[in-house]
């Protein structure tokens, strides 16, 4: 077969693709074969390339369509080579002949040997194997060419919202942040297009408007070794920035500025400012890098399940809520469709819970372990038909930015071999509120600040959190690693019991005479003993000094001043001292327990973790 041929065989290849692969390639349908000119091919291959970001699969498809071309034209032209070598007085045939030439005999003669070109056998392999692999050629086109048009088509269900990138100037650390997948999830509580069948209720009976009923925030690092979900209560009581408001009917920011407040519920950034709003608030909470936002409605989340199929739950006892009705009328282990899924997670007034809302996100965090577990199983990720109609059921009911079908699905390959136990569901530190801001309908709760900055610098540093599976995998070769340059000098120690640990504390702040005097009282009051305190030349940067034998001890002071750097200092043998500078903060904090990484932080040491690999029922 010619190189001819072939683009003729290619053109009509495209010729016959579904009218989505046509359109997106510029027309309207099949152009009628007699009028189609091989020659125009190239111009269409290149004026693809100019056309949107998406259209990049077609161009990579018609690549490898392409290779395969040029691979057959270079094994005729090899056959071709050695057909000459076996019949020099054929080196004049028309080039343009048959492809497969029938065997060519010479004529008998009694002085001269016969010679015999192929057999017909042979060719018959030869032209079976070259069908073949232009089948699988074209083949290979259409299945992709399909699979992009699949994927256009989910995608423009999508709709699309601004709601990232409002807030950089709270990102904390960005530089450990590289690489991270940070996703804002809010689950709302509009019932905007409810039908009465759908089992949620409608506007009027809601209140109207739309509300983060759920909130959470999952963090991927870059590693993609495990994942940290955190659960924000919609009765947390927050202070919500300035914000341009929205309106949930319309979906569109009105360009009204708001004031920020304090003292108001972690829902109503949602209600008020819509997306870019509550990614500003989240932002500010946990200075993580947000660069996915989702938001999902009952509808959303109903189709979801029933999409996958069920989700298996499991309650202690009959559950009945006050709202709602009776969900289960016995414990157990129950297989549930997305009208009881989304009941179970719902249902915020049932008899025997006494924490309300915070028991509903126990419920939320368990469920959405069972539902992770099946989604990023075999059963879903090979199943064609279920994962088109997952993938169509979150398109339709969601509203987001950067959440596109490719995105999603390679980040869920990327999860695929994640272990259910190095999936952690976390809820934010909280604490009762008291006085006037307690209420006898809801159990408003206060935001513990400095237990929430221990959290998200913990998932920033990577510190494993309570009940993870520790991580036995070898490092990937393929994997950017992000490292820091280490001290000079040995290795720097681990964590280990600092109380009577000697130390001494030297002030170098001219600004501040007292600094040792009150730094050691404090390092005391945590169950150190310092042996010495004084005064050291002036300096700008507060380290902890060290040298052999000194490491673990170093590393654990340094913990309890992480303004401090370390610094190996050979003449300091083995003891550790504090050097105060002009930097210093003035922090003094309890250490990090025994054995742990002295360059990640610690999370706060009340925890409350769901953590995916526990048994609901446990």
């Amino acid at each position: 077969m010619t190189g001819r041929r072939f683009v003729e065989d290619a053109a009509a290849a495209l010729d016959q693709a579904p009218p989505v692969i046509a359109d997106r390639l510029g027309g309207g349908g099949p152009e009628p074969r007699e009028a189609f000119d091989p020659a125009s091919l190239t111009t269409e291959m290149e004026a693809i390339s100019d056309d949107v970001k998406k259209r990049r699969e077609v161009d990579h498809t018609l690549a490898r369509f392409s290779a395969v071309h040029d691979e057959l034209a270079e094994q005729e032209r090899q056959r071709k080579e050695r057909r000459q070598k076996l019949m020099p007085w054929k080196a004049d045939h028309d080039e343009d002949a048959t492809e497969y030439a029938s065997p060519v005999d010479v004529p008998d003669d009694d002085d001269k040997p016969r010679r015999r070109g192929r057999t017909a056998k042979h060719s018959k392999i030869v032209g079976t194997v070259k069908v073949i692999a232009l089948t699988a050629a074209v083949l290979v086109f259409v299945s992709t060419g399909l699979g992009w048009g699949a994927m256009l088509y989910i995608d423009s269900k999508f709709t699309e919202i601004d709601a990232l990138g409002t807030n950089s100037e709270a990102v904390h650390q960005a530089e450990k942040q590289l690489g991270d997948e940070n996703f804002l999830i809010v689950g709302s509580d509009t019932r905007a297009g409810a039908k009465p069948e759908d089992g949620v209720g409608d506007e009027e009976s809601a209140g109207g408007g739309a509300r983060s009923d759920v909130l959470m925030l999952a963090h991927i690092p870059a590693d993609r070794k495990r994942m940290v979900v955190v659960s924000v209560p919609r009765d947390l009581l927050i202070n919500r920035p300035a914000c341009e408001k929205w309106d949930s009917t319309t979906g569109q920011y009105t360009g009204e500025q708001l004031d920020p407040e304090e003292n108001v519920k972690a829902n109503e950034p949602y209600a008020l400012g819509g997306p870019q709003c509550v990614s500003k608030f989240m932002t500010e909470l946990t200075g993580l890098d947000i660069n996915h936002f989702i938001s999902v409605d009952f509808n959303g989340f109903k189709g979801m399940v029933d999409a996958i199929g069920t989700v298996e739950v499991c309650v202690k006892q009959p559950m009945n809520d006050e709202e709602l009705g009776l969900i289960f009328d016995k414990a157990g282990k129950f297989e549930v469709n997305g009208t009881k899924a989304l009941d179970y997670v719902r249902a915020r007034k049932v008899d025997g819970e006494l924490f309300g809302d915070y028991d509903r996100v126990t419920r939320q965090q368990k469920f959405l372990s069972s539902l992770l577990r099946k989604a990023l199983s075999s059963e879903i990720l090979l199943n064609p038909g279920k994962l088109n109609a997952f993938l169509n059921a979150f398109a339709a009911s969601t509203v987001g930015q950067n959440i596109g079908v490719n995105d999603m699905l390679t980040l869920a390959q990327s999860l695929q071999s994640l272990e259910a136990g190095r999936v952690s569901f976390v809820t934010i530190p909280k604490e009762t509120a008291e006085g006037p801001t307690k209420s006898n309908d809801d159990n408003l709760e206060l935001l513990k600040e400095e237990d929430a900055k221990k959290l998200f610098q913990a998932i920033i540093d990577g510190t494993p959190l309570p009940n993870e599976t520790p991580d036995t995998t070898a490092p990937d070769p393929n994997q950017t690693q992000t490292t820091t340059t280490p001290p000079p000098g040995p290795k720097p120690g681990k964590i280990i019991d600092h109380q009577g640990l000697k130390i001494q504390v030297l002030n170098g702040d001219e600004d501040f005479d007292g600094a040792a005097g009150f730094a050691s009282e404090a390092l005391e009051e945590l169950g150190y003993t310092v042996v010495f305190s004084g005064d050291a030349p002036p300096t700008d940067k507060t380290v902890v000094k060290y040298g052999i034998g000194g490491e673990d001890a170093a590393a654990t002071l340094k913990s309890s001043v992480p303004s401090a750097t370390l610094l190996f200092d050979v003449a300091m043998g083995g003891t550790a001292q504090l050097v105060i500078g002009d930097d210093w903060n003035e922090e003094i904090v309890p250490p990090q327990s025994p054995g742990t990484d002295p360059g990640k932080a610690a999370p706060p040491e009340k925890l409350e973790v769901v953590n995916a690999a526990q048994d609901p029922c446990a």
